[in-house]
């Protein structure tokens, strides 16, 4: 598919966020009243959540086994590993399409924690569940991710028992934060000393009427896009929001571009400078892709940390963009856990492999700004996943 674009111009409503709408497609399920949730997305993931939760409806606490497909979502295999606990003895997860690739020990060493018996494809889907909690007290390493972890509190606020639970090296903390404060919303109660958490389960949870905030994370490509060249007014979007990546304003002003917040709507013009910055995605993975386009936009040498949280995502975004780049003709250099990228506005004209990644589709897009001719993208099915509209919206906002 070939990509070519000038400059944005435009207004755009913010998708639906899948990880916040996911969220509280489980918590309608747990609770004990009718739920209306308001906005929910069309995207992939966030209809794999809806039809694995069909399985859940009116069987709590069944004795026979379930079959549960998660699609491609890795948020819906990580929590509803756990809350299925809540409604079957036994079940098995499975899925498709590159969450077949990922490694799941995380989760599986959690449910094991838990009292629960797991078989697995060392690590790998399916993963068979089955018996029940016996272990309310516990100490999680939470270094890989946050998602096993909203799993286990989704799970533990509706199962019985006193649950005393320590939480050490948490990363991707503002989504797990995310997940509290939804459940808190639904009515959640619990006593909180810095990462350790006591409560009593089997909590009845209910909210009557919910929305889904904009996306911070789909906007982000076109947020990257209108910083590099022109101007867009977002609308739909929480400037109070948890989700993590709402962090990219930071590298942005640092870029030089400029926002403002006006009636709701949020504007931002591009950087006359195109100032190298500094950002640590450690707790926002899925801003890479985008954030290496925005360095390829620079003056100089740009700094992202934490590229250690990029491999075991839909792929391995740090190896992705490595190979982009050295299509481009840019140069960059990686020390331990930070990328150098020595940006010069311009890149040169490439196909991209996506490796059906829909970050990296997101990102070869706006790369089109950087060159003459445009890009290339060798696939943007994978757009799906996550924003379905966005290639419209794209074409939408940079035809000018």
């Amino acid at each position: 598919m070939q990509i070519k674009a000038q400059r944005y111009n435009g207004q755009l409503l913010a998708p639906a966020s899948k990880s916040h709408g996911q969220r509280l497609l489980i918590l309608a399920a747990l609770s004990a009243q009718h739920c209306s949730i308001e906005n929910l997305g069309s995207d992939n993931d966030t209809k794999a959540m809806s039809a694995a939760l069909q399985h859940f409806e009116h069987k709590r606490n069944s004795k026979e086994s379930r079959s549960i497909s998660v699609g491609e979502s890795g948020f819906a295999l990580r929590s509803l590993a756990f809350v299925a606990a809540a409604f079957f003895d036994s079940y098995e997860l499975s899925g498709k399409g590159t969450l077949l690739n990922r490694q799941h020990w995380a989760t599986i060493h959690l449910l094991e924690q838990l009292g629960l018996s797991v078989s697995h494809q060392n690590g790998l889907l399916p993963i068979a569940v089955k018996g029940s909690v016996t272990n309310t007290e516990l100490e999680i390493d939470a270094s890989e991710g946050s998602q096993f972890v909203s799993g286990l509190f989704l799970l533990a606020a509706r199962h019985p028992g006193t649950w005393k639970i320590a939480i050490k090296e948490l990363s991707s903390r503002p989504y797990f934060e995310m997940t509290l404060a939804t459940l808190r919303e639904f009515g959640f109660q619990y006593e909180r000393s810095n990462d350790v958490f006591s409560f009593e389960g089997n909590q009845a949870l209910s909210c009557e009427q919910v929305q889904v905030e904009g996306d911070w994370s789909s906007v982000a490509a076109h947020l990257v896009g209108a910083a590099i060249r022109g101007e867009i007014r977002v609308s739909g979007l929480n400037p109070e929001s948890l989700q993590p990546d709402k962090n990219l304003l930071h590298a942005l002003e640092q870029f030089g571009a400029t926002y403002k917040w006006e009636n709701g709507n949020l504007i931002l013009t591009e950087s006359k400078n195109k100032t190298p910055f500094e950002f640590d995605c450690t707790q926002q993975p899925d801003l890479f892709p985008v954030l290496v386009i925005l360095a390829c936009a620079a003056n100089g040498t740009s700094s992202i940390k934490g590229i250690h949280r990029l491999k075991n995502k839909e792929s391995d975004r740090l190896k992705a963009m490595c190979a982009a780049m050295s299509k481009w003709g840019i140069r960059y250099e990686i020390k331990e856990q930070v990328i150098l990228i020595n940006g010069n506005g311009s890149i040169a004209t490439a196909q991209i492999e996506t490796y059906h990644d829909h970050r990296i589709v997101m990102a070869g897009c706006v790369a089109s700004l950087l060159c003459e001719e445009g890009q290339v993208i060798d696939d943007s099915s994978a757009i799906e996943k996550s924003y379905p509209r966005f290639i419209a919206d794209f074409l939408n906002l940079t035809q000018v």
